[in-house]
């Protein structure tokens, strides 16, 4: 159901794409540089480039990435769904509104924005609004309080989306790498997660878990 998605880059020696499937690998938590079992994504998300057929997607990337994101400011995702939470990352002192990441290229697949202590995330091919967390900026950190959420994006479990936010602030922003959420309803099939993952974050699916991905240890090296 990915396949439209994304299509293997081009090398040499070529590569079956089935072969790179079963280079994919469960990583316990005594391997995994998380401390938390993880599956590698990495042969997958790094020798795939996105690709779609529908001249209108590729029209609207290409507009978003002048994008301010001010169209955002004060929206809402559709049929949203509340969460409470307490995120909380190192914080400089120093905000401004507007883009605080944006996609580069078709791999990345998400923008995110800040206005009025409100966190934007949008994907970065269709302008569409899937996440908004309420923020706080402290003296020496910022803390994440409440996140809209639409209600497509999780799998029916709210807690799912504190997971993405948090690993998208981690990753995108910060720069962290840090596994990202599964959702527990897909099944432990290497080549469906490894597509899901893709699908969601693009390139940056180098990790990907079930557990608790918001408690899991930021890796130095890897």
């Amino acid at each position: 159901m990915f396949d439209w998605l994304f299509r293997r880059r081009i090398q040499e020696p070529r590569v079956a794409q089935d072969d790179i499937f079963a280079q994919l690998a469960w990583l316990d938590p005594d391997q995994s540089p998380f401390g938390t079992r993880v599956l590698d994504c990495r042969p997958f998300s790094t020798t795939m480039i996105s690709t779609t057929a529908d001249p209108n997607i590729a029209a609207t990337f290409n507009h978003l990435r002048v994008s301010t994101g001010e169209n955002h400011r004060g929206q809402h995702p559709a049929d949203p769904i509340t969460v409470p939470c307490t995120l909380t990352y190192p914080f400089d002192g120093k905000v401004a509104d507007g883009p605080l990441f944006t996609a580069r290229q078709m791999e990345d697949k998400w923008d995110i924005y800040l206005f009025d202590c409100v966190l934007y995330f949008s994907r970065s091919w269709t302008g569409e609004l899937v996440f908004r967390a309420t923020a706080e900026f402290r003296e020496r950190e910022v803390a994440l309080t409440v996140i809209e959420a639409s209600k497509a994006k999780l799998w029916g479990d709210p807690g799912f989306a504190v997971r993405m936010v948090d690993f998208l602030v981690k990753s995108h922003l910060h720069r962290w790498p840090v596994p990202h959420p599964l959702p527990q309803a897909l099944p432990e099939d290497k080549k469906i997660l490894a597509m899901y993952s893709f699908s969601e974050y693009g390139q940056w699916a180098a990790y990907a878990s079930y557990q608790d991905t918001t408690a899991a240890r930021a890796s130095v090296g890897n």
